[in-house]
C-alpha cells in the first residue's frame, strides 16, 4: 500500500505531494505518541533520512532514558525497603536497553559515543545488581533468625 508523502522546499516555498514505500527507505523510524491533541495534520509515522537529525534525536532519547534510570537508581539506593522482583524487572529493563543500544542505535551513532553510553549503562546496571545482591542477602539473614 503506498503512503503519502510531504516534502517542504525551503528555496522555492512550495510543499511537493507524492507516495513513498516506507519499507524501502532507509532511516531512523519513529512512532510518535501523539500524546497532545492537534487539528492539524496527524503523523502516524515518521522515518529520519538525514544523519545530523537522526543524532540529535536518538542523543536526546538516550539522555532522557539514562536520566530516568538514574533517578530510579538513585531512589533505590536511598529506600532501604526496595523490593526485589522490581529490582530485577529494572534490571532486565535495563539489559534489553543496552542491547538496543548495540543492535538497533549502534548503526546510527558513532563508535565512541556507543561505547561510552554502553559504560554509563553497564555502571547503573552494576549499582543495581549490587543492590539486588544486598537486598537477597539481608532477605536470608533475617529469614534465617526466625523461629
Amino acid at each position: 500500500m503506498d503512503e503519502r508523502y510531504y516534502i517542504c522546499d525551503k528555496d522555492n516555498n512550495e510543499i511537493v505531494y507524492g507516495y513513498i514505500d516506507y519499507n524501502r527507505l532507509h532511516g531512523f523510524k519513529i512512532r510518535p505518541q501523539n500524546n497532545v491533541p492537534y487539528d492539524g495534520v496527524e503523523v502516524s509515522r515518521l522515518v529520519l533520512v538525514e544523519p545530523s537529525l537522526i543524532k540529535k534525536v536518538l542523543t536526546k532519547n538516550i539522555k532522557h532514558k539514562l536520566d530516568a534510570y538514574l533517578v530510579f537508581l538513585f531512589s533505590v539506593i536511598d529506600d532501604d525497603d526496595e523490593d526485589p522482583d522490581t529490582l530485577e524487572l529494572v534490571i532486565d529493563d535495563v539489559s534489553r536497553y543496552k542491547s538496543i543500544i548495540m543492535n538497533k542505535y549502534s548503526k546510527f551513532l558513532d563508535k565512541k559515543y556507543i561505547k561510552g553510553l554502553l559504560k554509563k549503562v553497564g555502571m547503573v546496571e552494576l549499582e543495581l545488581k549490587n543492590k539486588l545482591e544486598e537486598l537477597t542477602k539481608q532477605n536470608v539473614k533475617s529469614a534465617g533468625k526466625s523461629r
